[in-house]
């Protein structure tokens, strides 16, 4: 009876270790933390072979380099990625050319590019070359194109940015740094995107849920038999 009482406790610990940290996020959206940090290297060319290929494709298209941005989830490891922007080096933003963030991070052995247009007020448009759930919510846009090569899902983001809630007032961003990035993030967390967080983070709070109440009855149950 023990050993069957420990096995599920051990059980329940493990789920609320892998679940903990994305379940925290739809309690409290505001502790995932993003912040303009160095660039540490890891995505050299001569470690990511298809790196050279995604900045050549970038460059061709009019991003360049603004920098490096982290994403820090609670209680995990920081993401990187580094960002590239197609505004002018000015900073003076010129219609009708539409701006944009490139972000590129390494996952799971693959260099990721997603491009992402925020505006003033919180709203955005997020198309990456990876799988990732399609979100259509009043102010936000999101969705993955997994094998889809620089160019065409730079055309597939400019269609969707086009197409994007027509008739409604749009602020372009402005700042189009690495310091405009971490804003820009934190501006679409504190708007359309929370409902998103949230719902990505849904299931892993539900687990976390089940994990800590399994938790709490088998140690309740190890204190009767001790």
């Amino acid at each position: 009876m023990r050993w069957q009482i420990l096995l599920a406790g051990a059980g329940a610990v493990w789920f609320l270790f892998r679940n903990l940290p994305q379940g925290l996020l739809f309690f409290f959206p505001g502790l995932l933390r993003a912040r303009e940090t160095d660039d540490d290297g890891s995505l050299d060319p001569a470690r990511w072979p298809a790196m050279e290929h995604v900045e050549r494709a970038l460059g061709a298209l009019g991003f360049a380099r603004a920098g490096a941005i982290e994403v820090r989830p609670p209680l995990s490891a920081p993401v990187a990625d580094l960002v590239y922007s197609n505004a002018p080096a000015s900073g003076l933003l010129q219609a009708p050319a539409l701006h944009a963030f490139a972000d590129v991070g390494a996952r799971g052995g693959a260099i990721e590019v997603t491009f992402f247009t925020p505006f003033q007020d919180g709203r955005a448009v997020l198309t990456s070359d990876f799988r990732r759930p399609t979100v259509e919510r009043k102010g936000y846009l999101a969705g993955g194109l997994p094998g889809t090569d620089v160019p065409e899902l730079w055309a597939v983001h400019r269609r969707r940015v086009e197409h994007f809630e027509p008739g409604v007032p749009a602020t372009p961003w402005s700042d189009f740094s690495a310091a405009g990035r971490v804003l820009a993030e934190e501006a679409v967390l504190a708007g359309p995107g929370r409902k998103e967080l949230r719902g990505r983070s849904a299931s892993a709070a539900l687990v976390s849920i089940m994990a800590l109440a399994l938790l709490v009855f088998t140690t309740l149950q190890l204190l009767r038999l001790a």
